[in-house]
C-alpha cells in the first residue's frame, strides 16, 4: 500500500510536469494498468469504441474529469481493482469478481456495488459515444 501511494504521488508530480492535470493523468494510467494485462478485454474495447487501449483511457479519463463528481469515486475503485488484479494476475473479469465479493464481505468500505456497476457503465457509454464519433473522443 506505502508504494501505491507513493506511486500516486509520484504520478501526481510527472504528470504536473508534463502539462495534463493531475486526476486526468491518474485517470488514465489506472485505466491503462487495469485493461492493458488483459488482452481479451483490451480487444474487445478496441473493437467496441474502433479506436486503441491508450486512446480510449484518455477519453474516459478526460471525460470523468468534466463531470467532478466522478473523480475521487472512480479513482478509488480503479486503485481498488489495480490492486486485486495485480495480487494474483487477475484479467479483468475475475478482478471485478474478486471486488464485488470483497465489497459484499465488508472488506472494502469506501464504495459501493451500485458505484462499481456506475463505473462499468460509464465505460460502457464512453465506449459507445467513441463508436458513434468514430473512434474518436467527443469530451462533452
Amino acid at each position: 500500500m506505502k508504494k501505491l501511494v507513493a506511486a500516486m504521488a509520484a504520478i501526481s508530480i510527472v504528470s504536473a510536469c508534463n502539462g495534463a492535470p493531475p486526476n486526468e493523468k491518474i485517470l488514465t494510467d489506472l485505466c491503462n494498468d487495469l485493461f492493458e494485462g488483459d488482452a481479451r478485454t483490451a480487444a474487445m474495447i478496441t473493437g467496441d469504441t474502433g479506436t486503441d487501449l491508450p486512446t480510449f483511457c484518455a477519453c474516459f479519463a478526460a471525460q470523468t474529469v468534466a463531470d467532478a463528481d466522478k473523480i475521487d469515486l472512480y479513482k478509488d475503485i480503479l486503485v481498488t481493482m489495480v490492486e486485486i488484479q495485480n495480487a494474483d494476475n487477475l484479467s479483468v473479469e475475475a478482478t471485478a469478481d474478486r471486488l464485488e465479493d470483497k465489497i459484499e464481505s465488508g472488506e472494502i468500505e469506501g464504495f459501493t456495488e451500485p458505484d462499481f456497476e456506475a463505473l462499468g457503465e460509464y465505460f460502457e457509454d464512453v465506449s459507445i459515444e467513441m463508436n458513434e464519433a468514430g473512434g474518436t473522443c467527443p469530451v462533452s
